[in-house]
């Protein structure tokens, strides 16, 4: 009688918004390793509710910490939007009330050593080894090249290669990881409400002949690459054309794109171009 195959380790996800928690959980459940989902009340999709899971409100830590402990979580993936905490609507709970001055100092720094000191608080106070979204779901990788028939053109290149400096020198400050050009004006930058609400203030802008203009979305510089690569979607795509652009720019393994095929099949059903630029594009400049 064969002894029975070790059960494999299960996936702790913390789930912000959209449907790539859900994309990972099937990715993971399809490979034969179980997984927990802790959700955020107010923010992440329902659908996570197909998996095993548990809700958490917007700030307890240390209940997110206490359930994936209980479900002998070890390696963890940090995957979909999240609103930045700030000290007027980041409540903790008494666990995370204990480290409140290290907490303090998460919150005042940018995104990226928000993240990065996330990832060590989970990693070297609590065991945990945070792992790509990438690692489980290779499928959300974004591949160089175009994903459309449409192609962009020579002024899109001007554009593009605009939007791919300001973007890198917000990246290495810290401050952002897309921005919008249209014929040499750049329309928006990215700040923490993301990139949904930028392109929502340029599709409030006055009106351009045509499409015209480009939203170039890049990791910055030394980011912490496993949490909050840019990520890419049909309402990425939809938003975009409501704004009047042309295309979408990212680098190619530095986005998560959920449903590669239909990005690339919405865009071209509105007209828009989505390229995938080779990696490390404009670092270094």
């Amino acid at each position: 009688m064969s002894a029975a195959l070790p059960e494999k380790p299960t996936l702790g996800i913390i789930a912000g918004g959209g449907p790539l928690p859900s994309i990972v959980a099937e990715a993971a459940v399809t490979k034969g390793r179980p997984v927990f989902i802790v959700g955020i009340k107010g923010w992440s999709d329902p659908a996570i509710a197909e998996f095993p899971h548990a809700w958490v409100r917007y700030g307890a830590l240390g209940k997110t910490i206490e359930l994936l402990k209980q479900a002998r979580c070890r390696d963890l993936v940090m995957i979909g939007p999240l609103d930045r905490p700030t000290f007027f609507n980041f409540r903790p709970d008494m666990t995370i009330l204990k480290s409140i001055v290290r907490v303090i100092g998460l919150l005042r720094r940018g995104d990226d050593g928000l993240l990065s000191g996330t990832v060590r608080y989970f990693e070297e106070t609590h065991g945990f080894h945070i792992r790509p979204a990438e690692e489980v779901a290779a499928e959300l990788v974004a591949p160089a090249g175009s994903l459309t028939t449409t192609t962009p053109s020579l002024a899109d290149e001007t554009d593009i290669q605009m939007a791919v400096e300001i973007v890198r020198e917000r990246g290495a400050k810290d401050l952002g990881q897309g921005a919008v050009v249209a014929n040499g004006q750049v329309l928006a930058v990215e700040d923490n409400a993301g990139t949904d609400e930028m392109l929502g203030r340029v599709s409030r802008l006055p009106s351009r002949p045509g499409r015209s203009g480009v939203l170039v979305k890049l990791p910055k510089p030394g980011q912490e690459r496993r949490v909050d690569l840019p990520t890419l979607g049909l309402t990425t795509v939809e938003n975009a054309a409501e704004a009047g652009l042309a295309g979408i720019v990212y680098e190619a393994s530095g986005a998560l794109i959920a449903n590669v095929d239909g990005v690339g099949k919405r865009a071209d059903e509105l007209g828009l171009f989505v390229v995938g630029l080779p990696a490390g594009v404009g670092e270094g400049e």
